[in-house]
């Protein structure tokens, strides 16, 4: 570690006070005729000493040096977003680089380069650099700079993805901004867009757009499904590092497939293309993905609603009776005809009912291969009245047996979660979820499953699931593991029978694709193919324990047809972050006062302290023996 001045100086004048104390005990006492003599053999006796003394402390032989800094370059993309004559700004670029490392970090010995990852290179390198890196994470750098004991010097273009990170940087560490000339330039930071839909349905698409260093005129904002463009709306002008959101509402065409939703932003003078489009895949089917119904609404309900939707990401369309022949829309409470939710229940991929099972849908319209929930919730509990107790049944998750869903359900914490009011055993082929009255006794099916005629239901009995969700924690997390297992087990039954499919309908470069399972093999093989390119990629993804999420590496931006067991589907990856502009998060200074030092140099690592050490002894004993002294 390097040596303090405070340090230093300690350790001399030790070493000094045992020379003077030796020179004294030797050379105190003497007469005065010999006082001259004497003098000069203490002396050379306090110098051999002090030498010696310093060695053993560990003392310098030369004050400390500044240590020189770590240069980190960041080269993600963002530096060459609306540049204009894109070689020549790459080339000042490299210069200015150059400039600013020699300035600002003389005698540097030590470069990287951050963005996607922290990579080693020379001084020579900066004259074929080039930033393509689809992050800007300084992280690395800093740490690296940490463990050296060396002082960062970060050359960037001010947008770091983790700034923060950057207040942990070593004493003396330094930012240059390098920025470029402000240009106009708009584009579109977000979009959201379904993730399915039914053909024929009208759905919103919503975009953010955002402006560069400068402010951006007027412009138009168009949304096209598989190249036709159903709306064109217009944007506003934006002041400089501002953003709107605009939204549309369009019709879907017919036919099953899955489509690319783009959208683009038209602005006049716009400099930099690659952030002016953002594309978006929807499954489009023929028939709705999900319909929930329920006769008898509660907090089960509501919850469930929440894992199909947010979790699993299943549009689903939900329905509850208020009063006999009185039905409303979920969300909105909008009026609703039985006869319009038998037709659409009919109709879904997936159905679930809630309430009185008894209930149907159309028959003329229901097909013979959805699958389908019954959920029979317990019948209300009795008030107990003045002078009389009443105990609420209350029943306990006790077991999981073998079934389709156990593997999902295998880390359930049975022993924590909070009770259940069943209505019954729940009657199937396959238990799913048992129970106990009171933790004792014989255990009962709580949720049970069978296939009948290629047709697959779940049968659920009681309340209080919603239970588990509000305590949180795990209990929370359970919830979400039971609901997730049994709606994606009936989602195999609905069409959707993809081993695994992307989980995000809109990609950008540089970001970890995320995949879901579709099945109930935990490796599934995916081939992945380029638009445009003739190759074609394999990919193996590994579904740890029950979990059925996971990730992949980053892909390049294009348009990717995947193909796993079950089907196929469509993957878009967009152009990355890095081309859409964003408010500097660092300023060019200094990111900490003051300065580290480097090792000083140390008397025991050179071998003429030793030599001068041996020389002055032996110039005291001559000096000694021609006195008379012994």
């Amino acid at each position: 570690m390097p040596i303090n001045d405070v340090t230093v100086v300690i350790r001399w004048i030790l070493a000094l006070a045992l020379g003077v104390a030796a020179a004294w005990l030797a050379y105190g006492r003497v007469g005065t005729l010999a006082r001259s003599r004497a003098i000069m053999l203490g002396a050379l006796r306090a110098l051999a000493v002090t030498l010696v003394a310093a060695i053993l402390f560990g003392a310098p032989s030369a004050p400390p040096r500044p240590a020189t800094p770590l240069v980190a370059i960041d080269v993600s993309a963002s530096s060459r977003r609306a540049v204009g004559d894109e070689n020549s700004v790459v080339n000042a670029w490299r210069e200015r680089l150059a400039a600013t490392a020699k300035r600002d970090a003389p005698g540097a010995e030590a470069f990287v380069i951050v963005g996607d990852s922290i990579r080693d290179i020379s001084a020579s390198d900066i004259a074929t650099l080039r930033s393509d890196d689809q992050g800007s994470r300084v992280r690395a750098a800093v740490d690296r700079a940490a463990s050296l004991g060396r002082p960062l010097v970060l050359l960037t273009d001010g947008e770091v993805d983790d700034a923060e990170s950057l207040a942990e940087a070593p004493t003396g560490s330094r930012i240059r901004v390098l920025a470029n000339a402000p240009r106009t330039d708009g584009a579109i930071a977000e979009m959201a867009v379904p993730t399915s839909a039914t053909a024929g349905d009208t759905i919103t698409v919503a975009a953010t757009i955002t402006s560069g260093a400068t402010a951006t005129p007027q412009a138009q904002w168009r949304v096209m499904v598989d190249g036709v463009a159903p709306a064109t709306l217009p944007v506003p002008a934006l002041g400089a590092l501002t953003s709107t959101r605009v939204t549309a509402t369009i019709a879907l065409p017919r036919g099953a497939r899955s489509a690319i939703v783009r959208s683009v932003v038209l602005v006049p003078g716009d400099a930099e293309p690659r952030n002016d489009t953002l594309s978006s895949t929807i499954d489009i089917g023929d028939r709705p993905a999900a319909v929930f119904v329920s006769t008898a609404p509660d907090l089960d309900v509501r919850e469930a609603l929440v894992v199909l939707r947010g979790a699993l990401n299943v549009p689903t369309r939900a329905f509850l009776r208020l009063a006999p022949g009185v039905w409303r829309v979920e969300g909105s409470l909008a009026p609703i005809s039985e006869d319009d939710v038998k037709t659409q229940a009919g109709a879904a991929g997936m159905l679930i009912v809630h309430g009185d099972t008894a209930w149907r849908p159309r028959a003329a319209v229901r097909s013979a291969t959805g699958a389908k929930a019954l959920w029979i919730p317990a019948p209300p509990t009795a008030i107990a009245r003045a002078g009389e107790m009443a105990r609420t049944p209350e029943w306990y998750a006790s077991g999981v047996p073998a079934s389709p869903l156990a593997a999902a359900l295998a880390g359930l914490p049975l022993d924590s979660l909070p009770p259940l009011t069943l209505a019954g055993p729940a009657r199937g082929t396959m238990p799913v979820l048992t129970a106990q009255l009171g933790k004792r006794g014989e255990a009962v099916p709580a949720i049970a499953a069978r296939i009948e005629n290629g047709v697959r239901t779940v049968v659920v009995s009681g309340s209080g699931y919603a239970g588990w969700a509000l305590r949180g924690g795990r209990s929370a997390e359970a919830f979400g593991a039971l609901w997730g297992a049994i709606f994606d087990w009936l989602a195999a039954g609905r069409g959707d029978v993809r081993a695994a499919r992307p989980m995000a309908s809109l990609m950008r470069a540089g970001d970890p694709v995320a995949w879901r399972r579709g099945g109930a093999d935990s490796v599934v093989a995916v081939r992945l193919s380029r638009r445009g390119d003739s190759v074609v990629d394999s990919l193996t993804l590994r579904f740890t324990g029950s979990s059925f999420e996971t990730t992949s590496p980053a892909l390049a931006a294009g348009v990717y047809d995947v193909q796993a067991e079950g089907g196929p589907s469509v993957l878009v990856v967009n152009a990355s972050r890095e081309w859409v502009p964003r408010a500097p998060t660092v300023r060019d200074g200094v990111l900490s006062r003051g300065a580290l030092s480097s090792d000083a140099p140390r008397l025991a690592d050179a071998g003429w302290p030793f030599v001068l050490a041996l020389l002055l002894l032996c110039g005291e004993w001559i000096g000694r023996r021609a006195g008379g002294y012994r």
